[in-house]
């Protein structure tokens, strides 16, 4: 197919064809997401879920790349629904309008989340939802210049809580909503990229057990092993 024409044949026939059939949940359609949802429907993964329940406000414009600022003041939510369509027609985009809680109900059939939340009293939520239900998540988080990047593996990691351990409630309320653009996007395409090796089956070269600390500013790209 044309559409892939740049990518399919670099991934080969059998991986492209494990992307095409892969099904994902992008939790928060924000600075990440957006970035994230936007490659996950270039590269073709057939089928992707998001949840987003913010309105888009004027700086989220700086980072967010699925929005212009004719969309500020509309629900994030349904804007990227209609986005991704126009970049996409031919993945399956479904959107959750709406705030992942302790009672949401993962979609059935999810082979990989992607971790785009901003704050960890969300992050544990979204752990607690997915680790025992053994379903795998690619974490990143990003501030100012920093990022930061894991990948949890129900029975070969510890789960997201264990992996990163900070007091939610007061680590959030200190969050700066400070961030530079590139950042973002830089940090989003590594989170993709990592999701990419998983659903294509190439294990032996994620961050499993392992954190990646980015440093725009400075040009670090440093890894702890856990």
């Amino acid at each position: 197919m044309e559409l892939y024409s740049r990518h399919s044949s670099l991934l080969g026939d059998l991986q492209f064809d494990k992307i095409q059939k892969s099904s994902v949940l992008v939790a928060g359609a924000g600075g990440l997401g957006s970035t994230v949802l936007n490659l996950l429907a270039r590269i073709g993964v057939g089928k992707i879920h998001f949840y987003e329940y913010a309105e888009l406000d004027l700086p989220d414009i700086n980072r967010q790349i699925l929005y212009t600022s004719d969309d500020v003041g509309n629900m994030k939510c349904p804007t990227a629904i209609d986005a991704l369509k126009k970049i996409n027609p031919r993945v399956e985009i479904i959107g959750h309008c709406e705030k992942i809680t302790k009672s949401t109900i993962i979609p059935s059939g999810i082979d990989l989340v992607f971790d785009c939340l901003d704050n960890f009293t969300s992050r544990y939520i979204l752990d607690d939802l997915l680790y025992c239900n053994k379903i795998p998540m690619i974490h990143a988080g990003v501030s100012q210049y920093f990022g930061q990047l894991t990948t949890i593996i129900p029975n070969v990691t510890k789960n997201f809580h264990e992996t990163i351990t900070v007091d939610a409630v007061k680590f959030d309320a200190k969050i700066t909503k400070q961030i530079f653009p590139p950042i973002v996007t830089c940090v989003a395409s590594i989170q993709t990229n990592e999701g990419i090796k998983y659903l294509t089956g190439n294990k032996d070269n994620l961050l499993t057990s392992k954190i990646l600390l980015v440093d725009l500013w400075s040009n670090s790209f440093d890894i702890i092993q856990l």
